[in-house]
């Protein structure tokens, strides 16, 4: 805010008692108007406000979509109203950034080196908790990919997504996930958002004679790491240490759809669940034998659940090394990611 008032000749604006009220700054009609969203809200009546507003500076016309939501304490009642404001025709540096390293991504010699170094080699850590995972693409590159953003207060995102098809083709949407992600993401987005963004950017960026879409899971960890945030983009769910298989509301994948509701978000309170957990993708439960028969989830949970004592690293090399026998000498058809996340603060 600080950067935005004084480029556009707003200093005096930083000089208002940010402990005011928003309704202390409007007057009229529009504060009338807002009163009665606000509380429409704070009643429960309202689940969310959305609209569009331009906001432009002197050089240039700005259209944002502010989207106001409502945050229940533990007894249920709402205690807050998050505001978040997104721009809707983004600035040309942000398209000229993107546009430049999706660009760079139809030489195949850079789509393994950005493919190794921004999924493969990146190093996961999530406040409060301990993360262990096998990443194994079929080819040397393939179409998993896990991202991760932290923020400030312990705040963290954590995506896994698996993207239709193999190999380079697979690779290079999955590397353009990753890119895209790293522009949409930000302090205060909130997941169905980030999601919603991903699959408008997707829509544009892809051919639609050949369009390839993705599937995954978006997790928000919040402070304490007691309570998780989870978006499923038509993904299956995570597995718990105690309450295994949890069945969550579910979205389309992305890149397939033009329009859809929000995203749904699950609340997943790890206290009721269990503290550890895996996140999968399908190459590890539709791994066949030489006789057809499959992985599976039912198998998968059995052998986590019967190394919960194993330290979490040990682990996950003990459910990989039990997917191998059961596989023997059959072929590997589908990338395999594995990850393993526990509480331990």
């Amino acid at each position: 805010w600080t950067r935005f008032a004084t480029g556009n000749r707003g200093e005096g604006l930083l000089e208002k008692d940010w402990n005011s009220s928003v309704l202390a700054n409007m007057s009229g009609k529009s504060k009338e108007r807002w009163t009665h969203i606000y509380r429409l809200l704070l009643e429960g009546r309202l689940p969310h406000h959305q609209e569009e507003m331009i906001c432009s500076s002197p050089s240039e016309r700005r259209l944002y979509r502010l989207r106001v939501t409502p945050k229940r304490d533990d007894a249920g009642d709402v205690a807050w109203l998050v505001h978040h404001t997104v721009r809707v025709d983004e600035g040309q540096d942000v398209v000229h950034r993107v546009s430049e390293r999706l660009g760079d991504l139809d030489d195949s010699e850079r789509v393994n080196r950005d493919y190794r170094d921004a999924i493969a080699g990146r190093r996961l850590e999530i406040p409060s908790f301990r993360v262990a995972r096998h990443f194994q693409p079929l080819k040397s590159i393939g179409g998993d990919l896990i991202w991760h953003r932290e923020y400030p207060e312990a705040v963290a995102d954590l995506v896994h997504a698996d993207v239709a098809g193999h190999g380079e083709t697979a690779g290079r949407l999955a590397t353009k996930i990753v890119v895209l992600l790293d522009e949409l993401a930000a302090a205060g987005s909130e997941p169905a958002e980030v999601i919603s963004g991903l699959n408008r950017a997707l829509l544009e960026v892809t051919p639609g004679d050949s369009r390839l879409f993705a599937t995954g899971l978006f997790f928000r960890f919040e402070p304490g790491g007691q309570r998780l945030i989870c978006s499923s983009m038509g993904h299956e769910g995570p597995i718990f240490s105690r309450t295994g298989e949890v069945k969550i509301e579910n979205g389309p994948p992305v890149g397939l759809v033009e329009e859809f509701r929000p995203w749904p978000e699950n609340i997943i309170d790890l206290a009721e669940h269990g503290t550890r957990f895996l996140v999968f993708s399908d190459g590890i439960t539709e791994q066949f034998d030489l006789e057809g028969e499959m992985f599976g989830t039912a198998r998968l949970l059995r052998a986590f659940r019967s190394r919960l004592d194993q330290p979490l690293d040990d682990m996950v090399r003990g459910i990989v090394d039990e997917l191998v026998r059961f596989r023997g000498e059959a072929l590997i058809k589908d990338d395999q990611t594995l990850l393993a996340l526990e509480l331990v603060d």
